[in-house]
């Protein structure tokens, strides 16, 4: 009998916890939503619930705190294959011209920048220093966007990874906007 109400109290403590994250997650993912920066990115709420909820990591979260964190490692994993898919288009020739290849060049410059600076951040983070984890982040939002603008401004090509850099657009602006909320 002992053993029964040994495994139901951790079975409800486990069931209690992911509903105290899920909670977090789902507020703190309305408040940052109604951000300047983000108001125009659609369905930025949703996806900003869906991917830290998909991290298990999340269901540790127990405050803003928490979910900077995961949301920045979430961002850095994301930048990474972005990064390892514009690699693989170039190492297989899957670009259409030669000035796609150079945009694509350029793509990775960008994304190194910002996984420099996202790393910078979390660093910073980990010390509990938050503004210079906020100065660190703060432009790491350049790459998927100048990385778009190579194609679509300039040269009047469709970017292979505009999807990917949409995406990777709200996973970095998720931490930026926590730490943002966090910091006021």
């Amino acid at each position: 009998m002992l053993m029964y109400i040994v495994v139901f109290v951790l079975l409800f403590s486990g069931c209690m916890a992911n509903k105290v994250a899920d909670s977090v997650i789902e507020k703190s993912c309305k408040n940052i939503s109604d951000s300047i920066i983000v108001e125009t990115i659609t369905n930025f709420e949703k996806d900003c619930i869906s991917y830290l909820k998909e991290n298990p990591e999340s269901q540790k979260a127990r405050n803003m705190d928490d979910l900077i964190m995961v949301g920045l490692n979430n961002a850095i994993s994301y930048l990474t294959k972005v990064k390892r898919i514009v690699e693989t288009i170039i190492k297989e020739r899957k670009y259409k011209s030669s000035l796609s290849k150079k945009s694509l060049e350029d793509c990775l410059k960008l994304y190194s920048k910002s996984a420099h600076m996202l790393t910078s951040g979390l660093n910073y983070l980990k010390k509990g220093d938050f503004e210079k984890a906020r100065f660190e982040m703060n432009d790491a939002d350049e790459a998927p966007i100048f990385c778009e603008l190579k194609f679509n401004g300039y040269n009047k090509q469709i970017s292979p990874v505009k999807k990917e850099n949409n995406l990777l657009l709200t996973l970095i602006y998720i931490p930026l906007q926590f730490l943002f909320e966090h910091i006021l």
